[in-house]
């Protein structure tokens, strides 16, 4: 349907540069989500050379369209090819007008989870404890991305050994996203996978491998068996599964996000 409605863009609407543009990064952000990286980062390239036409530059969309490219890096691990464009979409959108608080709070969550792959934590928990307050304006009309803040901030807790603070954000992540996307939804399983991880530093294996096989189930169903996040949930499952029945070294894990 995206390619279609991009077909139809290209046709009819040739000079239309912003609906071209949402367009491709519509079907950028689902080639995102099936892990098609490079058909979504050339989606993402395509649309960001439309919009910075000097003529009429629009400069949240251009925000929008770095942070989209560092989220296609930050999926494929690539966290430091993915800081520099991130920080850039930043920086644009903290210049643009008219202020977008929501969107600026989410251009500092998605650096954020960059810098956390980076291990630059400090730096990365400023962001999301500075993100927050602006999302918690409209706590209503925000609540997935306070939820996807909440996810973040636990997990870096979670790596940092503060297990009793990740676990209750996790908490509140889980239910947020339960209630803004429905039990189902793939998203819901990055958090679960993500409070399965606490469980499994404190070696509370068995409960680590229930929260691990829920974030398997869901994935499994929305994603497929061979998508990278399910891969990893299920590896971390098979893995807490055996700590279960013997001792386990503790080391952290990957996240499936």
């Amino acid at each position: 349907m995206l390619r279609a409605a991009l077909a139809l863009a290209e046709r009819e609407l040739p000079n239309e540069r912003i609906c071209l543009a949402q367009a491709l990064n519509a079907l950028g952000m689902l080639c995102k989500d099936l892990a098609r990286f490079d058909e979504g980062r050339a989606a993402y390239e395509r649309a960001l050379a439309l919009v910075q036409a000097p003529s009429a530059p629009d400069r949240h969309t251009i925000a929008t369209l770095y942070h989209n490219l560092g989220g296609i890096e930050h999926a494929r691990r690539n966290f430091a090819e993915a800081e520099p464009l991130a920080r850039k979409g930043l920086a644009i959108r903290r210049d643009a007008m008219p202020p977008d608080e929501r969107a600026l709070a989410a251009d500092m969550v998605a650096l954020a989870a960059i810098l956390d792959g980076l291990e630059k934590h400090e730096e990365a928990e400023t962001l999301y404890l500075d993100a927050l307050p602006l999302l918690e304006k409209a706590p209503e009309a925000n609540a997935h991305e306070i939820g996807v803040a909440l996810n973040d901030l636990g997990a870096n807790y979670a790596r940092r050994g503060n297990h009793n603070r990740a676990i209750e954000l996790l908490v509140r992540a889980v239910e947020l996203k339960t209630r803004t996307l429905g039990e189902h939804h793939p998203d819901v399983g990055v958090s679960l996978n993500n409070l399965g991880f606490v469980y499994e530093q404190q070696a509370e294996m068995s409960r680590a491998a229930e929260l691990y096989a829920r974030a398997v189930q869901l994935n499994e169903s929305a994603l497929g068996p061979d998508h990278p996040k399910t891969r990893d949930c299920r590896h971390n499952y098979d893995r807490a599964a055996r700590g279960a029945k013997r001792p386990a070294e503790r080391k952290p894990v990957p996240e499936c996000s």
